[in-house]
C-alpha cells in the first residue's frame, strides 16, 4: 500500500486488547506481529507506540523501535544442513562393517579399538 503523500497526523498508536468474552481475562494479551506472506518474522510485546495516520487515504503506521525476531530472518536465513549430525564412518578391521567413527567397540563383532 502506498501513502497518498498528504501530511499525516502524529499520535498514539494503540493495539487494543481483545479476547473471547466467555473465557475470561486469561486469553487476552497484546502482541503486534509482522508477517512476510505466511512466515512470521518478528513480534512486539507492547500495546502502545508512536503512530501516524493519514485522514485522506486511511494509512495507519505504528513505529516499533524494538522488535523480537522469530525464526531465521534477513541475513540469518539460510539453508540448514540436515546432515550436520551425521558422524564420519570407519570400517571395522575385524568384520569389515561400516560404523560411526566414535564407537570404541564394533557393535557387530565386538572388536575393541585401543586408544593410541
Amino acid at each position: 500500500m502506498i501513502h497518498c503523500g498528504k501530511t499525516m497526523l502524529k499520535g498514539l498508536f494503540k493495539i487494543e486488547k481483545r479476547g473471547i468474552p466467555t473465557k475470561g481475562s486469561s486469553l487476552v494479551y497484546p502482541v503486534s506481529t509482522f508477517y512476510d506472506g505466511l512466515e512470521k518474522l518478528c513480534e512486539v510485546p507492547v500495546d502502545t507506540t508512536l503512530g501516524y495516520y493519514c485522514s485522506e487515504c486511511g494509512m495507519l503506521i505504528g513505529i516499533f523501535p524494538v522488535t523480537h525476531p522469530t525464526g531465521f530472518a534477513g541475513k540469518f536465513k539460510q539453508d540448514i544442513d540436515d546432515n550436520i549430525d551425521i558422524l564420519p564412518k570407519k570400517v571395522c578391521t575385524e568384520c569389515g562393517a561400516e560404523i560411526d567413527v566414535d564407537y570404541p567397540r564394533c557393535p557387530f563383532c565386538g572388536h575393541i579399538y585401543e586408544a593410541i
